[in-house]
């Protein structure tokens, strides 16, 4: 069984300094969780603009339709609760990517909130110009999870998934959830699992690892269903729905 007594951290995954992570999550998810994905990336505002110079940060549905159609629509069956994408070029929003040169970061992500603290947000991470070293994606989101202030856990380890071979896994407790996000490299995108799972009475491990699976399950399919997209790929069939758990091996 998951400890509550252990989960005690308020904004786990939160990005140092104000800095966040990418895709957009629905505002029922728990607190810690939407920290990750949102805070810091508003919708797209007047100033937005998806081609020509980068002057703010924002995302909007159908921003970048190549990397949507990046991203799985469903998870068994599941249809997500949103669907956008953007691009960030702050310095608070980019966070770690700045220390690597990156002024312009892409992004696309599908959320399925799951209500009562649950949650999932499939995403992809792009840079306009070139692959994004899927290095850069783990340390963007392991900062965050040093950074938090009330962080307890934290936990790297590199699984092997089927469909996939060796990943990038953060896991950590936060505020009553459980939380695991897992990245890997896919062509010229890194793509980017998050899980969250409420700790209650009859919560475990198991259940949590099996929403894990599932969730990347549905990732790999997306990933499946065609290359990866970029200036000369517009577009990316749509993938199916996840049918079976793909389960990781021991890390």
């Amino acid at each position: 069984m998951i400890s509550v007594a252990t989960a005690r951290a308020d904004h786990v995954f939160g990005i140092a300094r104000g800095a966040t992570a990418i895709p957009a999550l629905g505002l029922a998810l728990a607190a810690s969780l939407v920290a990750v994905v949102v805070t810091g990336c508003g919708l797209a505002g007047p100033s937005f603009s998806t081609s020509g110079a980068c002057l703010a940060d924002g995302r909007a549905p159908g921003a970048y339709p190549d990397l949507e159609a990046a991203v799985p629509k469903t998870i068994s069956g599941r249809p997500a609760t949103t669907i956008d994408s953007g691009r960030n070029c702050s310095d608070t929003a980019l966070g770690t990517f700045t220390e690597r040169g990156v002024h312009e970061l892409h992004f696309a992500g599908a959320t399925w909130d799951e209500g009562g603290g649950n949650g999932v947000t499939i995403a992809v991470l792009a840079l306009p110009d070139q692959p994004l070293p899927v290095e850069w994606a783990e340390e963007f989101y392991q900062a965050g999870a040093i950074a938090g202030a009330h962080t307890d856990n934290i936990e790297s380890t590199r699984p092997t998934y089927p469909g996939i071979g060796t990943v990038y896994r953060l896991d950590t407790l936060n505020d009553l959830s459980f939380q695991t996000v897992v990245i890997w490299s896919d062509g010229r995108l890194a793509r980017v699992v998050i899980v969250a799972t409420q700790v209650g009475p009859t919560a475990s491990k198991t259940v949590h690892e099996a929403r894990v699976a599932e969730a990347v399950g549905a990732a790999v399919l997306a990933s499946e269903a065609g290359a990866s997209p970029g200036p000369s790929n517009p577009g990316i069939p749509q993938p199916g729905m996840s049918a079976e758990p793909v389960l990781p091996s021991p890390s």
